[in-house]
């Protein structure tokens, strides 16, 4: 039987390898993270035009993504075009590409310039950005080569409270996957692959193969248009460290490239005080108040950019890897809630916890107690000097970025126990009481005025029962003995049971009640009882029991009615 022939149709040809690839953001199959990371392309391409305009760089060390003083690219609100030249081109393309994009500084540290714009990043904030690297993109072992010993680099005492200096631990990098990712791009010949290009979670943090039995068919591939952008997604996204080790993922939401040219540099931290975090919400929201309060963005019309916050930590069934445990979506925040936010930041920051024992390098004083700590050479014992992030912040936070008041679910800190300590929140609660007071005394941290009354109300009323214990312990004119204190911290306590168990309106009714009627007069609640009444109501009993635990939290008295409870300042610790 004769063999068939193949129709003309059937026949395929190989396509050619191309001299250029343009990156659409919208393209199909374009992502969060593909879109965050084409940005960070963006972002990376533009700072090595800058240097070079600048003369940081030379004609050798841009060519050939740079001739003849010319880019070899083209940024777009919507696009990006690279014009390799020839198709052999194209791998001598990216790797100087990839080459300028992921570097490490001579200290061992990753340094990404694309996030940094034209600002020169300090040692201490690349060690911490390292480490929130470590947590996401760079967390398993084969995707770095690390030391096996610590290096130290110190935050300048201008970062700190102009006095001390904050040491910051870190192990040297020598290498790490994404600086020869690009020879995944490209054939033999240094042309552009026109074949799928498998990816894995150092690339795209959370994809796996989904079965193992068929890892071929399971495992997630995307073209070179596609993958290329991902790469760059360590760039465009933010990785920071949350100060119980775990890691936080920032995926911004990229809708036009020339204008996330401005943003993205914004979002990155500067400081001791911005590059650890205190969860996902706090880290999002910081970012966005970063770019809200930026004149550049202001004079430039630029909007703040929707965020996608990540949680990474270790889980019961993979204890040495990061997982993926939780996603926010924080959108647009209106600048009333921004303003919020920054006034929690202001008035509740992240506190660095100096002893008194400690130097102004961050050493301490006391003498090593180990014979093995005296040898020469022994590596020190860890500074005392730290960082304390709030434990109310955060809270604040994901409160504004899920679109519910500040202050829903106060109850949590008289009621719960820390996760990062496995203490009750009210043993750290007691250390944001004069930050507390400031943020409810201004206006703007309010949308109702029976809101901000309730709390002054009950502010009144504390203080009226605290200066009828001290007359009725003490008399007239005397300071508060031990007894009168003893006597304000049982009614504390009473108060604190009273609110934090209330189960039904009726119970929060009842002991807020209870209170007034034992203050005696309270002028507040004469004055404004219109504005407070409605508070009291049925279908809002809840949020009412939390802004009278906030009043509790945030009551600091007269001078003459506070206990003699040490207080820890910013840039104090009690020594011990």
């Amino acid at each position: 039987m004769p063999r068939s022939r193949k129709s003309p149709t059937a026949t395929t040809t190989k396509q050619a390898a191309p001299d250029y690839l343009i990156l659409h953001l919208f393209a199909p199959g374009m992502s969060l993270m593909h879109r965050a990371g084409l940005g960070g392309l963006a972002c990376t391409l533009d700072v090595l035009r800058q240097r070079y305009d600048k003369g940081l760089l030379t004609d050798a060390e841009v060519r050939p993504l740079i001739l003849d003083g010319q880019p070899q690219w083209d940024i777009e609100e919507q696009q990006i075009t690279l014009r390799f030249g020839t198709p052999e081109n194209a791998g001598a393309y990216l790797q100087k590409l990839f080459q300028f994009a992921f570097q490490i500084t001579p200290e061992g540290l990753i340094y990404l310039p694309g996030q940094h714009g034209d600002t020169q990043p300090s040692l201490a904030v690349l060690a911490d950005l390292q480490a929130g690297l470590l947590l996401t993109f760079l967390q398993h072992g084969g995707t770095r080569d690390l030391a096996k010993d610590e290096s130290t680099v110190q935050y300048d005492p201008g970062d700190v409270d102009n006095v001390h200096a904050l040491p910051v631990t870190y192990k040297k990098c020598s290498g790490y996957k994404h600086q020869s990712l690009w020879k995944e791009l490209v054939d033999t010949k240094g042309r552009l692959k026109q074949t799928p290009v498998d990816l894995d979670g150092p690339v795209y943090p959370g994809a796996v193969v989904r079965h193992q039995a068929w890892g071929d068919l399971t495992k997630l591939k995307d073209p070179p248009e596609r993958a290329l952008p991902l790469y760059f997604a360590m760039v465009g996204c933010l990785s920071l460290l949350v100060n119980r080790g775990l890691g936080v993922l920032l995926i911004p939401e990229v809708e036009n490239l020339r204008d996330f040219l401005d943003v993205r540099p914004l979002i990155t931290p500067r400081n001791a005080r911005q590059t650890l975090v205190a969860g996902a919400a706090d880290a999002a929201l910081q970012a966005q108040v970063r770019v809200w309060s930026s004149q550049i963005i202001r004079r430039s019309g630029g909007s703040i950019p929707a965020i996608d916050a990540m949680t990474l930590a270790p889980t019961p069934w993979s204890t040495q890897q990061k997982s993926r445990v939780n996603t926010l979506h924080v959108p647009r925040l209106a600048d009333r809630d921004l303003q919020r936010y920054e006034r929690a930041l202001a008035c509740l920051p992240l506190r660095v916890m100096v002893p008194a024992d400690s130097t102004p390098d961050g050493k301490s004083t006391r003498k090593r107690k180990t014979a093995k700590a005296e040898q020469p050479g022994a590596v020190p014992p860890p500074s005392p000097v730290y960082r304390q992030e709030s434990v109310v912040r955060p809270h604040v936070a994901e409160n504004l970025a899920l679109g519910r008041p500040w202050y829903a679910g106060f109850i949590k800190f008289y009621t719960r126990k820390n996760p990062a300590t496995d203490k009750p929140y009210l043993e750290q609660l007691r250390y944001e009481k004069g930050g507390l007071h400031a943020m409810i005394a201004e206006p703007k941290m309010w949308d109702e005025e029976g809101e901000r009354r309730l709390v002054e109300a009950v502010h009144e009323a504390i203080r009226r029962t605290f200066g009828r214990i001290h007359r009725e312990t003490d008399g007239e004119g005397k300071s508060p003995s031990q007894a009168t204190k003893n006597r304000w911290d049982k009614f504390r306590e009473e108060l604190r049971l009273r609110l934090a168990g209330a189960k039904t309106a009726n119970d929060a009714r009842h002991a807020l009640c209870d209170l007034f009627s034992r203050a005696g007069y309270v002028q507040v609640l004469s004055e404004h009882w219109r504005d407070i009444l409605p508070k009291l109501a049925d279908d809002r009993w809840q949020l009412t029991r939390d802004l009278a635990l906030l009043a509790l939290a945030s009551y600091t008295g007269r001078e003459d009615e506070k206990a003699d409870a040490p207080e820890i300042v910013e840039g104090q610790a009690n020594a011990t």
